[in-house]
């Protein structure tokens, strides 16, 4: 550090005169001037995209999700679509904790994720269940802070390498943890935090994108989309959701749900997973 430094005829006077045996004022002595560095809180952007799959019965999908660009937190949820065959729409589960943990987020109290799904869930009065994950970001310390429920997750992406992953919560093959009226409840969530740096990105998504993407695709879809799109999040989305939507529906593609299948389930299954896909960017500038 460069500093610089000032005196006045005074001063010298006096230290010249503490070392003929006078006595020393401590009061007056030399000015350091060392200079004052602005330091900018680091922000959270995003942008994301939903990919309803194709069910004309079902057209918004089981999906749900938010972006609170002032409070800094983003999240998702992922409805299960087996509560339809009890006639309930499993979509509209994922909806309210996410418009919920929106509500949750009003007023200036400073809230955790964990906190934040707590209160949506004790909100959420429809039939149903959901995996949830809420992300929030502290610029002045840098810190990436979740709560994940299910098989929904993150991954923190720096200079193209997948720095973390967020782990998922499966009692067994394609059967998550699920927040929901007979399910589970936020005390299971998985609590994280994680530094992040000026220029990581955090690609939150449901499983849509996970069981559809091995993280080397991610990476190689994320690398080609920023050489020809440039830094658009909002395309950057479409683009990434686009490549998961396409592998879904290759038959013969190795993907993380066919490898998940043969491995954990013992099950054949080759290609992709259909079911909607949520995206949500975020880069920390």
């Amino acid at each position: 550090m460069q500093f610089e430094y000032r005196y006045n005829q005074t001063a010298i006077h006096m230290l010249a005169a503490s070392y003929s045996g006078h006595a020393f004022p401590a009061a007056i002595g030399w000015q350091f001037d060392y200079p004052i560095k602005n330091i900018i809180p680091l922000k959270m952007v995003a942008s994301s995209i939903c990919l309803p799959k194709d069910d004309p019965k079902n057209p918004r999908g089981d999906d749900a999700h938010f972006i609170a660009s002032d409070h800094q937190f983003i999240g998702v949820a992922d409805g299960v679509g087996g509560w339809r065959l009890s006639g309930i729409d499993g979509g509209e589960y994922a909806r309210q904790i996410m418009s919920n943990s929106v509500v949750s987020l009003r007023g200036s109290h400073v809230k955790s994720p964990k906190r934040v799904l707590e209160e949506a869930y004790s909100k959420t009065t429809v039939q149903g269940s959901s995996t949830a994950c809420i992300i929030s970001f502290s610029g002045n310390k840098k810190i990436l802070r979740a709560a994940n429920v299910g098989d929904s997750g993150f991954l923190v992406v720096r200079n193209n390498e997948v720095v973390y992953r967020s782990p998922t919560q499966q009692r067994s093959f394609n059967c998550p943890y699920q927040l929901g009226t007979t399910k589970d409840d936020p005390s299971v969530a998985l609590e994280i935090e994680f530094r992040v740096k000026k220029g990581d990105l955090v690609i939150l998504g449901t499983d849509g994108l996970f069981d559809n993407m091995l993280e080397s695709e991610i990476l190689e879809t994320l690398d080609r989309g920023f050489i020809m799109l440039g830094n658009d999040l909002a395309e950057m989305c479409s683009y990434l959701a686009n490549m998961a939507l396409y592998n879904s529906f290759d038959r013969f593609r190795v993907t993380p749900f066919s490898i998940a299948s043969s491995r954990r389930a013992g099950k054949k299954h080759r290609g992709g997973k259909i079911d909607d896909i949520t995206v949500i960017i975020a880069r920390i500038e």
